[in-house]
């Protein structure tokens, strides 16, 4: 029972505290925005709306890759994916089976995080984990804030988790994340409906190849140490910019939900901001051993893609949508490459 624990340990500090806080955070505004207490009152206030996409839905068409050339007949076929989802969705996923038949590879999206089997390691790392969650000398979150944030935070803790007394007691990026996943259940939508498993569950089923490429985590301890030593202005700059999100943002990031539900890819293209990187992926990302496991997981995706398509006649890939579209997104980098794209 340790090993799966440890291992869901790691993503989690170097996922739910960077990536995927960043993330579900995609809808960003670049206009300076003005909170007063009159501003933070009508937000706690204000009904809740869970988005109202229910049932069966396709989600949105997928692109066909392949490059001009002897091996032209090659196609790399890619299934974007959106997070928060909705909660109550039944995803339809008869596209991507009728794809599956004909495929002899799927490449998830992201790799698994290895840390190795020595149960003494994966002890330190279950009890550094814990240790880094809460906020040194048995301080709270109204210690640690500014007045204002501070402010703006219970105000959404009074509206989406108001029986969580815990969350007053957690770091400021372990609060974001709590925060935003008691908010997202709130309205509708979720960061756990899994299309990738689904995916790869039915890939399984059919016989298709599964390339899960497992990135090794070399020194799993430190590499908590170094997410426990997140200086704490950063971890103070992601909170804030999580805030800033469900102040003004739930009602996009429902938009983007139901987009993805009903395959409007149109509508995905304008609610994309251009630049994925938040402050919550920053105040991570100060450790040297973090930025570089990240910059692997998104590199090896790349290469594990480009080289499926080269042997395989059919391959079917998952990726986030946040890094699939936009100028510097990846079926850019696709063309710029050679490839041709066809697709909504």
């Amino acid at each position: 029972m340790m090993r799966p624990l440890a291992l869901a340990v790691v993503g989690v500090a170097l996922g739910e505290i960077a990536l995927r806080v960043a993330a579900a955070a995609v809808v960003q505004n670049k206009a300076p925005v003005t909170h007063t207490a009159a501003t933070q009152e009508a937000t706690s206030n204000e009904p809740m709306e869970e988005v109202v996409v229910t049932g069966e839905h396709e989600g949105p068409r997928l692109w066909k890759v392949h490059k001009p050339g002897p091996m032209g007949d090659h196609v790399l076929w890619i299934l974007g994916t959106v997070t928060p989802l909705p909660k109550k969705m039944i995803w339809q996923s008869d596209a991507v089976e009728a794809v599956l038949r004909q495929s002899q590879e799927v490449v998830p999206g992201w790799p698994a995080f290895g840390i190795g089997s020595n149960p003494f390691t994966l002890l330190r790392v279950w009890i550094q984990w814990r240790n880094i969650q809460k906020i040194p000398d048995r301080m709270n979150l109204q210690q640690v804030l500014p007045q204002e944030l501070y402010a703006r935070f219970s105000a959404l803790q009074r509206r989406y988790a108001p029986k969580d007394t815990r969350l007053n007691e957690l770091r400021p990026g372990f609060a974001a994340e709590r925060l935003l996943d008691e908010a997202l259940d709130a309205s509708g939508l979720t960061l756990h409906n899994e299309v990738q498993q689904t995916v790869l569950k039915l890939a399984r089923k059919d016989g298709v190849k599964v390339h899960q490429d497992k990135l090794k985590v070399e020194h799993p301890v430190d590499v908590l140490k170094d997410v426990g030593k997140t200086p704490l202005e950063g971890e103070v700059a992601c909170l804030e910019a999580v805030v800033g999100r469900l102040e003004t943002d739930i009602g996009p990031m429902q938009a983007r939900a139901r987009a993805w539900a009903l395959g409007d890819v149109d509508t995905l293209r304008k609610l994309i901001h251009p630049d994925d990187r938040t402050a919550c992926i920053e105040a991570v990302s100060t450790s040297e051993r973090v930025r570089e496991l990240i910059a692997r997981a998104q590199e090896d995706w790349f290469v594990a893609v480009e080289s499926a398509l080269a042997r395989n006649r059919s391959t079917l890939t998952v990726q986030s949508m946040d890094r699939l579209l936009g100028d510097n997104g990846t079926l850019a980098m696709l063309r710029k490459r050679g490839y041709q794209i066809e697709g909504p």
